[in-house]
């Protein structure tokens, strides 16, 4: 990746290797980012949805399960790996080429001492489990490992810089790409070879279309100097990024509860994860990086911050609000009427992802002035608390235990406002302003969508259902639009900004 092609401006004095981050137009990238990456997490849940139909008709569960236990076991081990050191790269602020060897060649490293075990124990885990494929499949799935952590000094200059059109790029071409192999291999006959070989082609074409873009090849081994500047925030990143990749309340509950319990906790789980992506992970790493690039800047960062969760906002309150109105009636309808116990953890993740429109705004700001610590203890307070809220509630049905994992929830989320005031110095009432528009849009919509169930009883429940998320839809927009009038002119006056020379 070359200076010219990501508009950074580089300070006077710095040695001439050093890769600031990017300094012209960044309000104009970061909308045009916001949308790419839209794009990016938007087609892997189509590319993913649609891959999952068809294969599910070819397929049993017996393949499905065979595949997402070694997946399982790959992401256990995946916990030891230092992928999440990419996000020191983006974050810091004056980068060198020794920092961007260093965490490769860590990488690679680490890629192989965690290989060599799935290699050598992979025969004794399938003769544990009963399953003999396992003695394959495990090398192979584990590829994805080592091609995931060739790929995270190229993702990280490539966010770094802001070119969010090559990570939609690399999602629609490896997704695409591993999705239509896995189609093809399955209607050949080829089981669950079929479902282990898409997402280490996902891996593979993603690695290559990162080289590309990034421009980037190693030049030198580690420095232990380099390692001791990346240090303090990997070691963070990573302990955030165990927590999301563990899974231990769906360990606890399949060995407290059954499988029962938590299949309907799991269903809840997947559409919080499918819609979570759908809009608070678009946000995530534009903030991020945006809040990087500005680290220097309190007022700026402090602009970044309100931009942000007016944004997360936006697109979090009508997504998971609707999901929460809405679910009673449309579980039955959409997923069909054995499903319908599965009502209160679907509540519970709406109301939960409600509140993770809070979370993402801190959390990039955090990370993106080098305090992940500051996250990493938020986080972990919340974890540990949905675990015991999990251990303690979940003799007594599932709708009490939901009711506690949004009460955990709810007691941590004061911690984002500390997160934001300690960095920025943000009052409460500048805090709670750009939540206004959204609250207010969101009761908009809550009122139609109650209302048409109210006055239209007798109306068929899917013309119901369609009625209402239009006429809601239509209501919430339009209410946002009229509140975000000046918004909307500073946003038009950034994107459409004449680039600076």
């Amino acid at each position: 990746m070359t200076h010219a092609a990501c508009d950074i401006v580089t300070p006077a004095g710095s040695p001439p290797d050093v890769r600031p981050h990017v300094g012209a137009d960044r309000g104009r990238r970061a909308i045009l980012g916001l949308g790419w990456s839209a794009v990016n997490t938007g087609s892997a849940a189509l590319i993913a949805a649609l891959v999952f139909v068809i294969t599910s008709r070819l397929l049993g569960p017996e393949e499905f399960g065979t595949v997402a236990l070694a997946l399982a076991i790959l992401m256990l081990v995946s916990c030891a790996a230092p992928g999440a050191f990419g996000e020191a790269i983006v974050q810091r602020a004056a980068l060198s080429d020794a920092h961007l060897d260093t965490v490769f060649w860590i990488c690679i490293a680490a890629g192989a001492v965690l290989y060599l075990p799935i290699l050598l124990l992979a025969p004794l885990v399938a003769a544990h489990v009963g399953l003999p494929v396992l003695g394959l499949l495990l090398p192979f799935v584990g590829l994805k490992l080592l091609l995931d952590l060739m790929a995270v000094v190229p993702q990280a200059l490539v966010v770094r810089a802001m070119q969010f059109r090559s990570i939609a790029v690399r999602t629609l071409v490896g997704n695409g790409l591993g999705g239509l192999i896995c189609v093809v291999m399955a209607v050949q006959g080829y089981g669950i070879w079929a479902l282990a070989t898409a997402p280490v082609i996902t891996s593979a074409v993603s690695l290559v279309v990162l080289v590309h873009a990034a421009r980037w090849r190693p030049r030198g081994g580690p420095r232990r100097a380099a390692l001791r500047d990346l240090w303090r925030f990997g070691v963070f990143s990573s302990g955030n990024r165990t927590l999301h990749i563990i899974n231990l309340d769906q360990l606890l509950l399949g060995l407290l509860a059954g499988p029962t319990v938590l299949g309907l906790y799991f269903l809840g789980r997947r559409l919080f994860d499918l819609l979570g992506g759908l809009t608070f992970g678009a946000l995530t790493p534009v903030a991020m990086v945006y809040h990087a690039a500005t680290q220097r800047d309190r007022a700026a960062n402090l602009r970044a911050l309100e931009h942000s969760m007016r944004a997360s906002a936006l697109l979090c309150f009508p997504v998971f609000g609707g999901l929460f109105i809405l679910a009673e009636s449309a579980v039955p309808l959409v997923l069909g009427s054995h499903w319908q116990p599965a009502i209160p953890a679907i509540e519970a993740f709406a109301l939960i992802g409600f509140m993770a429109g809070l979370h993402v705004p801190a959390a990039a700001l955090a990370n993106g002035l080098g305090r992940p610590d500051l996250w990493f203890a938020f986080d972990l307070s919340r974890y540990l608390l949905v675990i015991a809220a999990i251990v303690l509630l979940v003799g007594q049905g599932l709708p009490v235990m939901m009711l506690g994992l949004v009460l955990a929830n709810a007691a941590v989320l004061p911690g984002c406002f500390v997160i934001a005031r300690r960095l920025t110095g943000i009052t409460s009432w500048r805090y709670l302003q750009p939540l206004a528009v959204p609250m207010l849009a969101t009761a908009a919509m809550a009122l139609v969508l109650v209302g048409l169930s109210t006055v239209l009883p007798g109306l068929g429940a899917g013309a119901l259902l369609g009625l209402q998320i239009g006429l809601g839809a239509i209501a919430y927009v339009g209410v946002a639009l009229v509140l975000s009038v000046s918004q909307i002119a500073e946003l038009r006056q950034t994107l459409f900004r004449r680039p600076a020379p």
